[in-house]
């Protein structure tokens, strides 16, 4: 059956540059040649590929998955709405009414406007600033999808390399190299990923607050992948320290496309100038998905997030340390990243023999893994099960990786680690 998958991915990719919509899911990304290709359904944490296969899942579809694939309370939204219809020519109350909870359960909302993924609520974010300053350079830290103005600094082809002259980074947890670049006045925002995989030292966050309102230039949390997975007022709720404007997206419909820019009202106001208007940003089947989903994030208890995070996380690195491997486990519980020491000769070699066998023990690891609230502690511990099997054979074949390794490795093609 794999070489029917092989033949519907050279299909894919003649019809489509990628071979599909989101980089991170290319073959490249995984062990080529091993992991499945793809998918057919999932339930709860568990996929299953179309050959019947099925993995436990970490990767819950690039982090939009928080209550568990095909999730009752989220369908049932979506098929009740869609008795009544998908989009008008008017708006509806539905937009009122996820607005509300937004404002009710994230910490610096005031005011909100929906969108359609990460990059779209970054863009505004960053036009808000700008318009509310009168200046143009934007400050960053971590990553905030393909726009132009974050583009630039990953994969250039095709922006104006102008952009540059407007744009700089700081480096995380050094509240030092941001002061660097506020000092010089001209900074309109200061956008960042409040915790990427690196958590914030203790007064980070805070200095970074004081900073930014110091210098006069608005604070941007990008929330896309924290908000309503660190808790249900993300991570400016669980680590106390409030931006001016942050955005939303992922777990907030649990797998229904929509995001959102959220702040505090004097600066959103500016976008009754700014042009800031899409076709599908009232789309119905989403807001009413995300309603479902918040009302139902509401009465969860995140500390299950947690909990299983730092279970995965105790695991994964005592296993690895049984073998005498030097991982870098990074990340706090809801989401982690794992790679090989760079002392080794072949870290990225070791990577993919360690998936490979992962994989063919029935768990899909990706370049992110993902706790969210269907996960179990069976789950996590028959992971780490496997995880000792897996190092296991990496230790015995780290002199034999190419002979052993039954695909081919990842390539670094989307962005930075931070």
């Amino acid at each position: 059956m794999k070489i029917i998958q092989e033949k519907l991915w050279s299909k894919a990719v003649e019809l489509m540059p990628r071979g599909t919509q989101t980089m991170s899911k290319c073959p490249d990304q995984f062990v080529d040649g091993v992991y499945p290709k793809f998918v057919r359904k999932a339930k709860g944490a568990y996929l299953w590929d179309i050959d019947g296969n099925k993995y436990l899942d970490f990767m819950c579809g690039l982090g939009p998955i928080i209550l568990g694939y095909n999730h009752k309370r989220t369908n049932d939204a979506v098929i009740n709405q869609i008795k009544d219809g998908i989009i008008f020519s008017l708006p509806t109350l539905l937009e009122q009414k996820l607005a509300q909870l937004i404002v009710d359960t994230i910490p610096c909302a005031e005011q909100v406007r929906f969108a359609k993924n990460g990059t779209d609520a970054d863009l505004a974010a960053v036009r808000i600033a700008r318009s509310y300053t009168n200046k143009e350079k934007i400050v960053k830290c971590g990553y905030h999808g393909w726009g132009d103005w974050h583009g630039i600094t990953l994969r250039p082809y095709g922006i104006p390399s102008s952009l540059k002259e407007i744009i700089d980074e700081f480096e995380y947890n050094n509240l030092d190299s941001l002061e660097k670049l506020l000092n010089k006045g001209d900074v309109a925002g200061v956008i960042m990923e409040a915790q990427a995989l690196t958590a914030p030292e203790p007064g980070f966050l805070e200095g970074v607050r004081e900073l930014c309102t110091k210098y006069k230039a608005l604070l941007i949390f990008d929330e896309v992948v924290t908000g309503y997975r660190w808790s249900l007022g993300g991570a400016q709720e669980y680590y106390g320290v409030i931006p001016d404007l942050c955005c939303i997206g992922k777990s907030m419909a649990n797998g229904m496309p929509i995001s959102a820019i959220a702040g505090k009202k004097k600066y959103m106001q500016e976008l009754n100038y700014i042009f800031f208007s899409m076709t599908f940003g009232g789309e119905c089947l989403s807001l009413a998905a995300s309603i479902e989903t918040i009302e139902e994030l509401k009465e969860k208890d995140f500390g299950h997030i947690w909990k299983l995070g730092d279970m995965f996380d105790k695991g994964i690195k005592e296993n690895a340390k049984k073998y005498g491997l030097n991982i870098n486990f990074a990340g706090s519980a809801p989401r982690h990243n794992l790679t090989f020491d760079e002392s080794y000769e072949d870290p990225n070699g070791m990577k993919a023999l360690f998936y490979q066998e992962m994989v063919k023990q029935g768990i899909l690891f990706s370049n992110v893994l993902y706790i969210q609230f269907s996960h179990t502690e069976t789950d996590i511990q028959d992971t780490i099960n496997s995880s000792d099997k897996a190092f296991k054979f990496v230790k015995d074949n780290i002199n034999n990786i190419e002979s052993v390794l039954e695909g081919k490795k990842s390539i670094d093609i989307f962005r930075k680690n931070t």
